[in-house]
């Protein structure tokens, strides 16, 4: 559960057992923590279960009342299902899980959001040759899960297709927006090409190279088709390169492309961690950043933060992002009837590491 409602009665400390500030969210774990009981009774006191004393269950309706405690309709709904879990199955290799930055804050969101509303989250990371699959089954007809949340939408992707047959709702993340019965939280690519690729333009450059992740990806196809479109609309060229999210492969294809004929003077990666590969890359080979390559991630991270100079990066509001998927998928399996909502919008994060294009 979690609430739209606050706390109107005034300064930290005022209250049965300690203060919440004004306007501050109420959650579960606050009636918990000021009862001293844990966050399983009070979901049981709230929603009317059996489990508790009719003496706690008195006691936290009334600081429910007292704090202006009301349950999200999704939450609230949810509370009939058979678990209150939701499931996320990844098939990418853990090392690179740990390192890439938008899988992460992705997760904490998605983490906190399931907090506030007493739900909780499974996870599994498996192996790229279709291992996904099996747990997704295994895990929908055991009834360990309400439902899904998935990432990196393929081609005819098999995963929403076996969730689809087996009745089980799922919300994909940074999807694209086609007209079916699957939960989406859409990104518009044109909306992150038009701030990388701006910014660079009004620096001056004209002679950028692009490397992505793998195109296996939709969302990955679907952002270079659209850096292409604009930079032809821009008169410039942009070269592309496909690449892996890899530190290794960032460093290897940026090596390539600034000891090679012509080297661009602004090179945009795919994530953070091939940016900073790529910060390292001009470093070593003596080439000034951003004096002579200007350096651009697509995801923001505390990488792109510390790194020396700072990578400009487009801040893709991943925490946000996984905090409206949890939503989202909520509502979709309630039955809620919007199953596509737009994902927060992105902010570029200009830092050192891009300026103008060398004479």
């Amino acid at each position: 559960m979690t609430t739209n409602g606050s706390v109107t009665d005034g300064e930290a400390g005022d209250g049965p057992a300690g203060g919440t500030r004004r306007g501050q969210r109420v959650t579960i774990s606050d009636l918990a923590r000021r009862l001293h009981i844990s966050k399983a009774s009070v979901s049981y006191a709230l929603n009317g279960r059996a489990g508790v004393s009719e003496e706690t269950r008195q006691r936290v309706l009334d600081l429910a009342e007292e704090l202006g405690f009301h349950p999200n309709s999704a939450a609230v709904a949810l509370s009939a299902s058979r678990t209150r879990t939701i499931g996320i199955v990844i098939a990418r290799e853990p090392t690179l899980i740990s390192t890439e930055a938008f899988y992460m804050r992705t997760l904490v969101g998605i983490e906190q959001y399931l907090n506030e509303v007493d739900s909780s989250l499974l996870l599994r990371l498996t192996g790229e040759h279709g291992e996904d699959l099996d747990v997704l089954r295994r895990w929908s007809r055991q009834g360990r899960v309400d439902g899904f949340i998935l990432f990196d939408e393929l081609d005819h992707d098999p995963r929403i297709r076996l969730l689809n047959e087996l009745g089980v709702p799922c919300v994909v993340v940074s999807s694209n927006a086609p007209d079916d019965t699957v939960g989406r939280l859409i990104s518009s690519p044109e909306e992150t090409v038009t701030l990388v690729l701006d910014h660079l333009v009004e620096l001056g450059h004209e002679n950028i190279a692009h490397i992505s992740g793998p195109f296996t990806f939709i969302h990955e196809r679907l952002r270079v088709q659209t850096l292409l479109d604009q930079a032809k609309a821009h008169g410039i060229t942009v070269r592309h390169i496909e690449g892996s999210y890899r530190y290794d492969d960032g460093a290897e294809l940026t090596r390539q492309l600034l000891t090679g004929p012509n080297p661009p003077t602004a090179i945009v990666l795919g994530n953070d961690l091939m940016a900073v590969a790529a910060l390292r890359v001009a470093m070593d080979l003596g080439t000034a950043v951003p004096g002579e390559v200007s350096i651009v991630a697509w995801d923001d991270s505390p990488l792109c933060e510390l790194a020396r100079p700072g990578i400009t990066a487009v801040d893709q509001k991943t925490m946000e992002r996984g905090r409206a998927a949890a939503d989202l998928l909520l509502r979709t399996i309630t039955s809620e009837t919007t199953l596509h909502e737009e994902a927060p919008a992105g902010e570029l994060r200009h830092r050192e590491s891009s300026g103008p294009a060398p004479a």
